[in-house]
């Protein structure tokens, strides 16, 4: 990223007469004309410059001061930033924030009313927009840029040169059994394909599956997803079997550790260029790069010079970036609305025409059939993840008509999405908490709660450590809480080597984060930071299984999975120590790392009939599915107990 803006430092220059002329305006009147250099920096011919250069520099002279909160997209991020940072520089008392928490967590802020402006790598979707109304936030949507996705191998990568739309639909799509490159195309190697991409909260994510697999958030989970690009690119380019995608920018700032793809859409095999890009040759995978502002926002006078700065110098800064700019009226255009101040008007006249759309499009799709038919989305816990997995598995196969969708955002991850109705159904590795359930009932939604199973977190070390064999729960406070002096093995028992050690967990959005750090540390969330954390368990696995001087946590039944590459850890709560087995956590002897497994249902999601008998079939195969995956069954009668509230 920090190359990225690097990049753009020669537009600084470019403002330095801009600002010139700003002085020279002020003391010489509004009949000042515009110098070349003006017009240069605008993009516009002089006679443009000369005509707005008066209401710019009315503007410019007033003394701004306040604070703008921008968040979501990372691919719209460089080019807010590098707007953001030479803003700064004509008004020094306005502070610009710009986040990344992706294109949706971008939104879920938005349509709260928590930030001014968000940054998205697809169109709002109806129900963002539906909140934002039922929260009294208007907007205006501006189009500022398009990117193209692009899809990525290692360099040392010799055989891949193109893949069709079919293959990648084959490769990303829900339940896909490929698993090597020769299961794509039986000439290229056996060799395992490890996947990356980004997390569910980008739009690069929502744009690929939509295009792709043919429906948005409709994707295998069994990658490794990050919200930081930077993660994708050590990821694939280190790795000949590795593949994944992400925005065109990113590799144009990464093509010596990266490989380009090209997609066959139909016509041919077609390289992500500018060209391409711009031209549309590049399908279906250029895709639009957007800011949403708040009407309220825009009232305010930092806000509104803010974005008639960015419509003004965005093309240059877009093209900096290295995405491809948009054709100059599109942003004469939005600046002249921005200019009007008819900023109600302009948000209802893009709602009604947004609404036509939707309205067309949903007259052009078929009846539905009378059978079984529907999509149920699913996010949560990695922990519940192949448990739920597995019974949406089972499942297609009665009814093939059902899509069901499991992503793994994480226990705390999965509840934001529920709470806000963008799922059906949460895993979970710990029971709701009190904020999540008020969030819920906020937003009126309603659920049940229902018992899924038991697993017992593990801690583990790598099979070549010889030396540890029991750690008290004290050790392990000591160890992971926040503020920890434990840096070696040595300052956990004087007996142990001075390895430098280096320790692996799930990220904080995990239930198994919150569950550890409740029950070892003696607070939820409370951990040491400096650790290597992720959502997705592999990496987990991969990094304790290949260090001696490393040590991790995460559930059993990962381990049961990978126990050739890891050593288990017995745990001494005060009564000897205990080794994680599927008896110890069942009888409760295995303290105090047991806990339950959950699943949260939407009430208003159950009255749709897939969705209702999709938990019916949980409940009535998931006591064997569950035992199938690793983890602790619960007694029959509380499956039984759990189809009874379902029914």
């Amino acid at each position: 990223m920090a190359q990225m803006l690097n990049r753009i430092t020669p537009a600084v220059f470019l403002f330095i007469p801009v600002l010139l002329a700003i002085v020279l305006a002020g003391c010489g009147g509004s009949g000042a004309a515009a110098s070349p250099a003006d017009s240069a920096a605008s993009g516009k011919d002089s006679s443009t410059s000369q005509e707005k250069e008066p209401k710019a520099a009315e503007s410019m002279s007033m003394e701004l001061k306040g604070t703008i909160e921008v968040d979501g997209s990372s691919t719209v991020f460089p080019v807010t930033e590098a707007v953001a940072e030479e803003f700064r520089k004509v008004h020094p008392g306005v502070q610009v924030n710009v986040g990344v928490s992706g294109t949706g967590g971008g939104f879920k802020r938005f349509v709260v009313g928590e930030t001014d402006i968000s940054d998205a790598s697809r169109p709002i979707k109806a129900k963002e927009s539906d909140a934002a109304m039922e929260n009294g936030i208007e907007y205006i949507e501006l189009k500022v840029g398009t990117d193209g996705l692009s899809v990525l191998v290692s360099p040392s990568n010799d055989f891949v040169e193109c893949l069709t739309v079919d293959e990648l639909k084959r490769v990303w799509e829900p339940g896909s059994t490929v698993k090597t490159w020769q299961d794509i195309r039986p000439e290229w190697p056996a060799d395992e394909m490890r996947l990356y991409g980004p997390d569910t909260d980008s739009g690069t994510f929502d744009y690929f599956t939509e295009e792709i697999v043919g429906e948005a958030r409709a994707s295998r989970a069994d990658y490794t997803a990050s919200a930081d690009d930077n993660v994708l690119v050590q990821g694939i380019g280190g790795d000949r079997s590795a593949m994944g995608y992400f925005g065109y920018a990113y590799y144009a700032e990464n093509q010596d550790k990266l490989k380009l793809v090209a997609v066959d859409s139909g016509d041919g095999c077609v390289l992500p260029t500018d060209e391409s890009i711009e031209s549309g040759e590049y399908q279906p995978l250029a895709r639009p790069l957007f800011i949403y502002v708040s009407v309220e926002s825009l009232e305010r006078p930092e806000v509104k010079s803010f974005v008639e700065f960015y419509m003004e110098n965005g093309k240059q800064l877009v093209r900096e970036v290295g995405y491809i700019a948009q054709a100059d009226e599109v942003y004469r255009q939005a600046l002249a609305d921005i200019q009007s101040g008819d900023f109600k008007g302009i948000a209802a006249k893009q709602l009604a025409a947004k609404e036509k759309a939707a309205m067309m499009k949903e007259a052009e799709k078929e009846p539905a059939a009378m059978e079984l038919k529907g999509s149920i989305e699913v996010d949560g816990s990695s922990t519940v993840f192949p448990v739920t997995e597995a019974v949406a598995e089972e499942f297609r196969k009665v009814h093939p008509g059902v899509q069901v969708n499991v992503g793994v955002s994480g226990t705390g991850g999965g509840f934001k999405r529920f709470v806000v109705g963008e799922t059906d159904i949460s895993d979970a590795s710990r029971p709701i908490k009190a904020k999540e359930s008020d969030a819920a009932m906020e937003n009126g939604i309603k659920f049940i709660e229902l018992k899924v199973g038991t697993d017992g977190l593990s801690v583990m070390v790598n099979p070549s450590n010889d030396y540890v064999e029991c750690l008290t729960v004290d050790e392990l406070k000591r160890i992971w809480e926040p503020g920890s002096t434990v840096k070696t093995w040595q300052d956990v028992r004087s007996e142990w080597p001075a390895d430098e050690m280096r320790l692996y967990g799930p990220d904080t959005d995990s239930g198994t984060f919150d569950y550890f750090t409740e029950e070892i540390v003696g607070e939820a969330r409370a951990s040491r930071s400096d650790y290597t954390a992720s959502a997705d368990d592999n990496v987990l696995v991969q990094g304790i299984g290949g260090d001696r001087s490393a040590m991790g946590y995460f559930g059993y039944a990962y381990y049961a999975e990978n126990k050739d590459k890891l050593k288990l850890v017995a745990v001494d709560s005060g009564n000897g120590c205990v080794t994680p087995t599927g008896e110890t956590i069942e009888s409760g002897e295995y303290k105090p790392l047991a806990r339950p497994l959950f699943i949260y249902v939407s009430m208003k999601s159950l009255e749709r009939p897939e969705v209702k008998s999709f938990v019916e079939f949980y409940m009535e195969n998931g006591q064997q599915l569950v035992r199938e995956v690793g983890y602790i069954a619960q007694a029959p009668e509380v499956y039984q107990q759990g189809l009874a509230k379902i029914r």
